[in-house]
């Protein structure tokens, strides 16, 4: 049986987060691949903006963007696009990370929406698509996103955010909860927690790089969780601090968390398929 951890929680997107798949899995025989805001003949379909346009090509599982705020504009009017999970995360070992403090404690992806900064990146894989919706970005909120730039943080990722922003998170610094966590895989588990969160000891949303978008293996223990993504998982049980691993290795977690707050020591840890869930 695979272990997994992971905390989890749910969070109001400052801005907006986007990412897609590559082009190769975009040919001219597969035209279930596209998105409904394009039409046989390439036209706008009813309901649709110059966002939609720019993102007519990917499908809406594969990128995400929410807006909190924006002003009235002619380019960009829903508040969501995409369906693609805020948890994502983006970057690999042979890019430069944004977050030189965290990246040399093994950080070599990060769900930059997680970030407790305002305001939140757009990913996009593609150059060209990613300088087409930083454009159009600007003109919808020219005082928000004056600043929008591109950064290429991985392959096929191109992370659109503003200076400000990078600025911000590149300050970022290890804190007691990694203290805490020194000596576990950060592959193996992730913890995630809704902005804004004053639980002792946490000061972003995410630690670890586990990846919570993924189903559990098949065949692991029978729960009503089956079928479920560990995110789901996590949320419909937990909605405040969450996680999934190994039992062992949560009691582990749940006894160095206790030595930084005795409240930690009330976390219930709950057996599900493929492993095992904690949280309050």
């Amino acid at each position: 049986m695979r272990k997994h951890f992971m905390l989890a929680g749910v969070v109001g997107i400052a801005a907006l987060s986007l990412f897609s798949c590559s082009k190769d899995q975009k040919t001219a025989d597969q035209p279930s691949s596209l998105s409904q805001t394009q039409t046989a003949a390439g036209a706008r379909t009813a309901g649709t903006d110059e966002l939609d346009a720019i993102l007519k090509d990917l499908t809406p599982d594969t990128y995400l963007l929410s807006f909190d705020g924006l002003p009235a504009n002619n380019y960009i009017t829903k508040s969501v696009y995409g369906t693609l999970s805020d948890e994502t995360q983006f970057g690999g070992p042979r890019y430069p990370s944004p977050i030189p403090a965290l990246y040399k404690i093994g950080y070599t992806s990060i769900p930059f929406n997680k970030i407790w900064v305002k305001t939140c990146p757009t990913m996009i894989p593609f150059t060209d698509i990613a300088a087409r919706a930083a454009e159009l970005i600007k003109k919808a909120d020219s005082k928000t996103f004056a600043d929008l730039a591109v950064t290429e943080v991985g392959a096929n990722q191109q992370l659109l955010a503003t200076k400000t922003f990078l600025t911000a998170a590149g300050r970022l610094q290890p804190d007691v909860m990694d203290k805490y966590l020194a000596g576990f895989d950060l592959a193996k588990f992730r913890l995630t927690l809704p902005a804004g969160t004053t639980l002792p000891g946490f000061t972003r949303g995410f630690y670890g790089i586990g990846d919570i978008t993924t189903v559990p293996d098949a065949g692991a223990r029978t729960t009503a969780y089956v079928g479920l993504r560990w995110k789901d998982i996590l949320i419909k049980r937990f909605p405040n601090l969450i996680g999934c691993f190994d039992p062992i290795v949560l009691t582990d977690i749940r006894a160095n968390f206790s030595r930084l707050d005795k409240g930690f020591a009330k976390m219930t840890i709950e057996e599900v398929a493929g492993g095992a869930i904690i949280g309050f």
